[in-house]
């Protein structure tokens, strides 16, 4: 069993490997297309694999597949595998350290590409990790009200990036059990491997949910503040609007007897302005006892809780 590693070829390279293998130039010059997701295709004696890794200096606001991992492009054989990639991954020099200590003669195509699943299991590992830790900041900022401008931003990468590696672990997962059901490769040689993707694809499906829950109840808490300010503004209003209830007759009153004509009831009465004051007290009293009956003035008691 040969293995060839290529790292970043021309297109000279790509073209001679197409030769040697036997296969379309355009699928070896297509091998690296950033868009490819984890997949298998067989040509003939030879299958094609695609695999990615992640990205291992992938950017805080990095939300896409292809953004956040990087592709290997492996065609395998019975004589041996070769594997294609644009830049130099750590996980490729520990498959190599690997396959140093692996007898040559038991060594195969297929259990060079097991190793190839083992790391990608194993890279999942540390961004899942770190995602998670983000997002246990992200639910302790919301639940203490740490409100900043850039929480709605942060909760909607942590999700993002839970979406693309949750795609990726899936595709990949898909990948193996085809393999497994042509029988091409032992389950012997996946099965460990196939164990530590479930828990990735586990926990990548944990964090998305939960952030997606942080998000709801966010949204639901801003939703409840808004209507509490909206309900205090309403209770402000209410009162304004009862207490010019009272004011809309006196300042009726007021103006009448403030005109300028001589000949006014009770302007000359000795007892008129008292007569007065008794009738804007009548009037008031006859409100007061018009609002409470209907309730205007009555507090709600509305308790203040969190959802």
């Amino acid at each position: 069993m040969v293995w060839t590693d290529v790292e970043a070829p021309s297109k000279e390279i790509l073209e001679s490997l197409a030769q040697k293998h036997g296969l379309s130039k355009k699928l070896f010059l297509n091998c690296l297309d950033p868009d490819y997701l984890p997949h298998l295709e067989t040509y003939g004696a030879t299958q094609f694999v695609i695999l990615r890794f992640p990205e291992p200096d992938s950017k805080f606001n990095a939300d896409t597949v292809q953004e956040l991992t990087t592709k290997v492009a492996l065609f395998l054989n019975r004589q041996g595998i070769t594997s294609i990639h644009r830049v130099n991954l750590p996980q490729l020099n520990a498959v190599e350290k690997k396959v140093k200590q692996m007898m040559p003669a038991e060594t195969t195509s297929y259990h060079v590409l097991a190793l190839f699943f083992e790391q990608v299991a194993i890279s999942f590992d540390q961004p899942l990790n770190e995602l998670e830790q983000k997002m246990e900041v992200f639910e302790e900022k919301i639940f203490h009200s740490r409100k900043t401008k850039t929480l709605l931003q942060e909760g909607y990468y942590i999700k993002r990036k839970a979406s693309a590696y949750k795609k990726v672990i899936k595709f990949t997962m898909d990948v193996m059990n085809t393999l497994l059901q042509k029988g091409d490769c032992a389950l012997s040689l996946l099965q460990e491997t196939k164990d530590k993707l479930d828990r990735c694809l586990f926990y990548a499906d944990d964090i998305f949910e939960n952030v997606q829950g942080l998000l709801n109840l966010h949204m639901a808490i801003e939703s409840q503040r808004t209507n509490e300010a909206s309900f205090r503004t309403n209770e402000i209003v209410r009162v304004l609007t009862v207490l010019s209830i009272f004011f809309l007759p006196l300042n009726y009153l007021a103006g009448v007897y403030g005109m300028n004509f001589e000949y006014i009831p009770l302007l000359k009465d000795q007892n008129g302005f008292w007569y007065s004051l008794a009738f804007m007290v009548f009037i008031c009293g006859g409100l007061a006892t018009y609002v409470l009956r209907k309730g205007w003035i009555v507090k709600n008691d509305v308790k203040e809780e969190l959802p």
